[in-house]
C-alpha cells in the first residue's frame, strides 16, 4: 500500500515539475502574508496568475501587516514602497474586524478553492502558535501555558497530549503548518526574545518535550516548524530588530543549540526547519546571517545532521537582513544557501518583486531550475504525507465550532494549566489567601487579550475568575502607557486593602524593564504583595523585594482560571 502511495506521488510530481512555467514554480516556493480577516483583490489576483506556496496567517495581530524596521534605518529603502492601485491601505490603530472560526475556515476555503484549481496544487495555511493561542483564538480554542512551563514540569506525555489537542482545533479551523515548536536553548537569563518561549536551558529538555510536541502535531495531522536553527537561547539582543551576533564557538553551538536538531533529525522526526536571522561566526567565519549562509544551511544542517526535509525562512523583511540586501537578494541567496520556502508577510508590490527576482535568478542561471525542482519535491512531499493533496486542505466548516467547543480540550487546557503553575516564593507566608479580606487585582493587559477581546479571552477576566472565590475583589487594570494612573486609582482605595494581587508580564519591547520598576513600587503602599507572573525570571521581570511570587507561564483564559483556583486553595464560592 505504502509502494503504491510512493509511486502515486511520484507520478503527480513529475507531471506537475513538467507542467509548470517557471514562474509558477517560483510561487509554490513562496508563503505570504494574510494578515486580518478581509483578502485584497491582489493577493486573489496573485493566486488565480501564479498559484501560491502557503499563507501565513495574522487573523487578530492587525488588520494589515507592520513591518518591524523603524522607521529610517537602514536598508528601508528595500522595503519601503509607494501603495498599489489594490493594496490594503488601513489605520493600524482600528483593530482587525472580529469573526467566528466557521467564518474563518470558510475564508481559508475559499483561497484554497482558488489555489487547488490551478493544477491542484495545495495552498498551506501556517500560523503562529507557541502558547497562549497564537494570533486567532476562538471560543473554546486551547490558549496553552508557554513552552517553559512544560519543560520546568519535564511531562513530555502532557507536552504531546496538549499539542495533539491544539492541532485538532487547528485543523477544524483549516490552520495546517505551525512555526513552532522553539527549540532554542536559553541558557541566558537576559535574553529578551526568547526567554519563556523555549521549554528551557537544558538541551536534552528541549530536545524531549520538542520531540513530543512534534508527536502530538503530527497525530492530528498539523506539520510542526523547529525553530531558530542554529539557536538563538544564548543571544542578548531581539532579532526583530536588527542583527544579532552569536559569538559561541561551534562546539558550543552543537553540543547546546544544534543538539535538539541533531538528535531530532536522526530519529527522523523534523518535518520543517526555520533558521534564525542571525549571525554566528563560531559556524561561518564571514558573517553571514545564518538565513542566508551556506555553511550553516547546507553545511551543517542538510550534510553535517543529515537533515532532508523542509527549511523555512523567518519573515524576510526582519530588521537586519533588510539592512544589508534588497529582498529579492536575500531571497535567492537564501534559495542559495539550501532553503526551501520564503516567508514574505508584506502585504503590497515585495511580492511581485520577489517572484520577478526568483524567475530572473532561475533564467540567468544563478539558480538552476533543477534546485528548484528540488525543493518543490521537499515541499509536496510534505504536503502530500498530511493529506493536502487530496482535496487541497479544504476543511468541513459546520463542524468547526463544535470542534473547538469539545469538552476534553477544555480539560487537558485546564490539566496543562494547573500542572505548570509553582510558588517561586512565598516568604511572607500569604498563600492561600483568605477570601474574605479587602484584595485588590492590579491586572495587567497584555497585547493577546487586546487582540482576542471577547467573552473567552479579554482584559478584566482574571477578575471575573477571582470574584467566583472572594466576591469582594477591586480591580484596577494598567498597560505600559497607564502605570502612573493605574497606580494613583490604586492609592484612593490602598486604605480599605488588606492585600494586593498583581500581574506581570515581560515585553520584549519594554527595553528599560518599566514594568519591574512599577511592581516594585507597589511596596510603598505598605501592604503585603502577591505576585502572579507569566515570566519567571527576575532578570526580566520580577522584583527582589517582592516576596509571594506565582508564575503561570501565561495571562490567558486557562491560566488565569487555574491560578483563580491556586490563589485561594479551593473549590469556588
Amino acid at each position: 500500500m505504502l509502494d503504491d502511495q510512493n509511486a502515486a506521488m511520484k507520478r503527480t510530481m513529475d507531471k506537475l515539475l513538467g507542467e509548470l512555467s517557471i514562474e509558477e514554480k517560483a510561487a509554490q516556493l513562496m508563503v505570504l502574508g494574510l494578515t486580518g480577516t478581509l483578502v485584497e483583490p491582489e493577493l486573489l489576483e496573485f493566486i488565480g496568475k501564479y498559484g501560491l506556496g502557503g499563507l501565513r496567517l495574522s487573523p487578530h495581530l492587525a488588520r494589515k501587516f507592520v513591518r518591524y524596521l523603524p522607521e529610517g534605518s537602514p536598508g528601508s529603502e528595500n522595503v519601503v514602497r509607494k501603495p498599489s492601485l489594490h493594496e490594503k491601505i488601513f489605520d493600524n490603530g482600528v483593530p482587525p474586524m472580529r469573526i467566528a472560526a466557521a467564518e474563518y475556515a470558510e475564508l481559508l476555503n475559499g483561497l484554497r478553492k482558488r489555489a487547488f484549481e490551478k493544477h491542484g496544487l495545495p495552498l498551506h495555511m501556517v500560523a503562529d502558535y507557541e502558547f497562549g493561542g497564537g494570533d486567532f483564538t476562538p471560543p473554546g480554542m486551547l490558549s496553552l501555558p508557554a513552552p517553559m512551563g512544560f519543560g520546568r514540569l519535564g511531562d513530555t506525555e502532557l507536552v504531546r497530549r496538549t499539542s495533539a489537542a491544539l492541532g485538532k482545533q487547528l485543523k477544524a479551523i483549516g490552520i495546517d503548518w505551525i512555526h513552532s515548536p522553539v527549540v532554542d536553548v536559553n541558557v541566558n537569563p537576559h535574553n529578551p526574545e526568547i526567554y519563556i518561549r523555549s521549554y528551557g536551558e537544558n538541551a536534552d529538555t528541549v530536545t524531549n518535550c520538542a520531540g513530543a510536541a512534534l508527536e502530538g502535531l503530527k497525530a492530528s495531522g498539523v506539520i510542526g516548524c523547529l525553530k531558530h536553527y542554529p539557536g538563538r537561547g544564548a543571544c542578548a539582543e531581539d532579532a526583530h530588530f536588527g542583527i544579532s551576533a552569536i559569538t559561541l564557538s561551534r562546539k558550543e553551538m552543537l553540543d547546546i543549540h544544534i543538539k535538539p536538531y541533531a538528535a531530532l533529525a536522526k530519529a527522523g522526526m523534523i518535518p520543517a526547519v526555520m533558521p534564525a536571522h542571525s549571525v554566528y561566526p563560531g559556524l561561518d567565519d564571514s558573517g553571514e546571517i545564518a538565513t542566508v549562509s551556506a555553511p550553516i544551511i547546507t553545511g551543517v544542517l542538510r550534510e553535517e545532521l543529515g537533515y532532508d526535509g523542509v527549511i523555512t525562512t523567518d519573515s524576510m523583511t526582519m530588521g537586519g537582513l533588510m539592512a544589508k540586501y534588497s529582498v529579492g537578494e536575500a531571497c535567492v541567496k537564501a534559495i542559495e544557501a539550501g532553503v526551501d520556502l520564503l516567508l514574505l508577510k508584506d502585504e503590497n508590490v515585495l511580492r511581485y518583486e520577489l517572484l520577478e527576482a526568483l524567475v530572473k535568478a532561475v533564467k540567468s542561471g544563478r539558480i538552476s531550475e533543477e534546485r528548484i525542482n528540488k525543493s518543490l519535491e521537499r515541499v509536496w512531499t510534505l504536503k502530500w504525507n498530511y493529506g493536502l493533496f487530496e482535496n487541497g486542505g479544504i476543511v468541513d466548516a459546520a463542524q468547526t465550532e463544535k470542534t473547538l467547543l469539545k469538552k476534553e480540550f477544555r480539560e487537558i487546557g485546564r490539566e496543562a494549566a494547573r500542572k505548570v503553575i509553582h510558588v517561586k516564593r512565598d516568604d511572607d507566608k500569604l498563600l492561600p489567601l483568605d477570601p474574605g479580606k479587602k484584595i485588590l487585582l492590579i491586572d495587567r493587559v497584555i497585547f493577546s487579550q487586546l487582540s482576542r477581546n471577547d467573552s473567552w479571552n479579554h482584559p478584566a477576566m482574571f477578575w471575573e475568575f477571582m470574584l467566583k472565590y472572594a466576591p469582594g475583589v477591586a480591580y484596577v487594570d494598567y498597560q505600559p502607557h497607564t502605570r502612573e494612573k493605574a497606580e494613583a486609582a490604586a492609592s484612593e482605595i490602598m486604605e480599605q486593602i488588606d492585600y494586593i494581587v498583581v500581574t506581570a508580564h515581560f515585553d520584549r519591547n519594554d527595553h528599560d524593564h518599566a514594568d519591574k520598576k512599577f511592581l516594585s513600587g507597589l511596596k510603598k503602599f505598605g501592604k503585603p504583595v502577591i505576585l502572579v507572573s507569566s515570566n519567571p525570571y527576575e532578570e526580566l521581570l520580577i522584583p527582589e523585594d517582592i516576596g509571594t511570587v506565582i508564575v503561570t507561564y501565561g495571562l490567558m483564559r486557562e491560566s488565569l482560571e487555574a491560578v483563580s483556583e491556586f490563589l485561594f486553595g479551593g473549590a469556588e464560592k
